[in-house]
């Protein structure tokens, strides 16, 4: 059984917000703006929001925001943001399962990041039909942002702190008292034939760590990867 939601629940939103890679939210919103050449106003998908940290930035910027995640504790923090912001107009917040959730034809633009619904599922499976939940809740042409692990760094460091299967590229790290965690890992390749079965062309591959987003290479040792795509 995968216990990411377990685990999430027993983090709280609160505690999630103080880890490093939390700390890069406006320079990262920036980027996301930039690379999807967003018009103002526009409607944006951020599929697994967490507790809405890039969701609230975007409608402090004015654009109409669905956010989407299965912890209710994160959720739950992100409306109260919202609603103390006086927000509620431009940020929805969605609790629900990315494998369940589709809004046909509705956004304008979507994101999925730092692990947001995407490759914490154990199988290709659901990794795919959650791309072709996004793709389906995408007006033609738009962009789609999404940032991954690296599935090469895991390869070169397996054994080293976590158990990873060579047989299926499935990561197992050690069990806390919300039960044993696993994710399943890509290399570059997989993942842009997973996007065309979903019906996004990947116009971009770049390195997408957390304080190190831009238009460059991706590393192999790096902790994500990134991809910039576009519904046909």
């Amino acid at each position: 059984m995968n216990d990411w939601k377990k685990f999430f629940e027993a983090i709280g939103p609160e505690r999630y917000l103080t880890e490093g890679f939390t700390q890069h939210t406006l320079a990262e919103v920036d980027f996301v703006l930039d690379v999807c050449e967003l018009a103002p106003g526009g409607r944006v998908l951020d599929m697994g929001c967490g507790p809405g940290r890039h969701a609230l930035e975007l409608a402090r910027r004015g654009f109409q925001v669905t956010g989407v995640d299965f912890t209710e504790k994160f959720i739950q923090f992100a409306l109260e943001g919202a609603s103390a912001e006086g927000l509620t107009e431009q940020a929805e917040f969605v609790l629900a399962d990315a494998r369940d959730f589709v809004r046909p034809l509705a956004f304008d633009a979507a994101v999925c990041l730092c692990e947001g619904a995407f490759a914490l599922l154990q199988t290709d499976e659901d990794n795919v039909r959650v791309l072709r939940h996004i793709a389906a809740s995408l007006k033609p042409g738009a962009p789609f942002l999404l940032t991954t692990l690296n599935g090469y760094r895991t390869i070169r460091r397996a054994g080293i702190e976590t158990t990873l299967d060579p047989l299926n590229m499935v990561e197992t790290w050690p069990g806390d008292d919300s039960g044993e965690l696993r994710g399943r890992h890509y290399i570059v390749p997989e993942l842009i034939k997973m996007h065309e079965a979903a019906g996004l062309s990947v116009e971009h591959v770049w390195g997408g760590t957390a304080g190190h987003w831009a238009r460059r290479p991706l590393d192999w040792d790096e902790i994500e990867v990134m991809f910039l795509s576009r519904k046909g």
